[in-house]
C-alpha cells in the first residue's frame, strides 16, 4: 500500500503531513510534497521525507 492510500485510511491530508513533517524540522511545501508522493521528485532529501511519512503513519496506525 502506498503512502497516499495509508494517509488516506488514517484521515490525514497532504496538509496534515506536512504540518507533522515541519514540526520534526522538516520544511517541505505542498508542491514539493506533492511532487514526492507522486515520486516525481527522487532526491536524497525526498527519500528523508518518505521515511519520516512512514514513520508518523505507523504512528497514527497503532492508535
Amino acid at each position: 500500500m502506498d503512502i497516499k492510500e495509508r494517509m488516506a485510511n488514517v484521515g490525514m491530508t497532504q496538509v496534515d503531513m506536512i504540518l507533522e513533517l515541519q514540526k520534526r524540522g522538516y520544511a517541505v511545501q505542498p508542491p514539493m510534497m506533492s511532487s514526492i508522493l507522486r515520486e516525481v521528485y527522487t532526491y536524497p532529501k525526498a527519500k528523508q521525507i518518505l521515511a519520516v511519512c512512514e514513520e508518523i503513519l505507523k504512528e497514527r496506525e497503532n492508535e
